[in-house]
């Protein structure tokens, strides 16, 4: 039996939008923690059967595949496949997916792409059910035919779960005309906006606990695609996972905007499409600086200008050559007279650090380097 590695150090997309998103892309658990009932690692030399990030085409009968991943090519889903259900002897031991930490912030549901069974006991499940567990140990420790499936919310100082999500069918890929519709198709599970709101902005930090308890006839659950409506668990605009917010951001930013990027990672200002003025966020709200600062020293100077001449592109006739420190600061990948047009009208220059900004008489300086660009674009047209 191969297994996939238990925890991984992936990234999670994390939106201004205030969502973080798993969708186990990279074929790990993306920092999630696989775990039994007393949070220890779960046992995957002694449990016959699991969980594991899988991309493979996994037959499941009478002509039909498992379903697909709903974002990228993995998702969660038992391994090995035979012993999906713990019966005829399986040692299959609860099973517990934490997530990383987070708060939330009120923006929305928690969301998850899920299939497989929808019971607990040995009864058709019931999702209105009043009695569901309060805290992860409160679960067998061994599957013996009855528990849970499905998601938790999980208070981690008092851990106590405060919320849940189920399934309300089983669903696997097939489509036979004896089957109902929701069979061929995941289920998205939520925990709604309006019951998350009494856990939102309030400094607690939470965790998603997906959790299966459960053996017999659809004895499994899988699923994908994880959204959280949280402002933690990274730096909203680092791009590039570097842990600050530099010029490889706003780099990645531009060409997301000049590509027609529809991902909601760049859509910073929320307004349903990734624009300039996601450029303006970041480097005016995020950044707390000015168009110009292609240093990000926090301040539009003319140690600006010394770094963007430095680097001797401006005007150089190369298309779409340019970065952010090398003076492209309106976003077309040039340096030419249009970023400057876009830094000045924008009325940062030697305003300094951006909370402590006095507006400034035009110095002799400006007049020069705008007087000297005139030149150096008169000559380089004259050539």
């Amino acid at each position: 039996m191969v297994w996939t590695i238990l925890i991984a150090m992936a990234t999670p997309v994390l939106s201004h939008g205030a969502t973080i998103t798993y969708g186990f892309d990279d074929g790990t658990f993306e920092g999630w923690q696989y775990l039994t009932i007393d949070s220890q690692p779960f046992p995957v030399d002694d449990s016959d059967g699991g969980w594991a990030p899988s991309d493979e085409t996994i037959d499941i009968g009478d002509g039909f595949d498992l379903l697909p991943a709903t974002s990228g090519d993995y998702r969660i889903v038992p391994d090995p496949w035979d012993t999906r259900d713990c019966l005829g002897g399986t040692v299959c031991y609860t099973q517990i997916l934490r997530s990383p930490p987070f708060q939330l912030d009120g923006s929305g549901d928690i969301a998850i792409d899920m299939i497989g069974g929808a019971a607990r006991s040995n009864q058709p499940f019931d999702p209105d059910f009043d009695d569901p567990p309060t805290d992860p140990e409160w679960f067998l420790e061994l599957k013996d035919g009855s528990g849970f499936q499905g998601f938790g919310l999980l208070d981690i100082e008092a851990n106590e779960y405060v919320a849940h999500g189920f399934s309300t069918g089983e669903n696997d890929g097939k489509e036979r005309p004896t089957d109902p519709e929701y069979r061929a198709v995941w289920e998205t599970v939520t925990i709604s906006q309006d019951t998350l709101a009494e856990f939102a902005n309030n400094g607690k930090e939470y965790a998603i606990d997906v959790y299966d308890s459960y053996s017999g006839g659809w004895g499994w659950i899988g699923f994908d695609t994880v959204r959280i409506p949280s402002s933690s668990g990274g730096i909203a605009g680092d791009f590039n996972d570097s842990g600050d917010l530099d010029a490889g951001d706003m780099d990645a930013l531009t060409v997301a905007v000049l590509e027609g990027s529809m991902d909601a990672q760049f859509d910073l200002d929320n307004s349903g499409t990734v624009d300039g003025g996601d450029r303006g966020y970041w480097i005016e709200t995020l950044r707390n600086s000015y168009f110009g600062d292609s240093n990000l020293d926090g301040e539009f100077n003319s140690s600006d200008f010394v770094a963007v001449f430095s680097a001797n592109e401006y005007e150089d006739g190369i298309e779409q050559n340019s970065t952010w420190a090398e003076g492209d600061w309106n976003g077309d990948r040039d340096f030419d007279s249009s970023d400057f047009v876009q830094a000045f009208t924008s009325g940062g220059y030697e305003k300094g650090p951006k909370q402590a900004a006095a507006v400034p008489e035009p110095s002799s300086l400006t007049i020069a380097i705008l007087l000297g660009l005139g030149v150096v674009s008169l000559a380089r047209r004259a050539a």
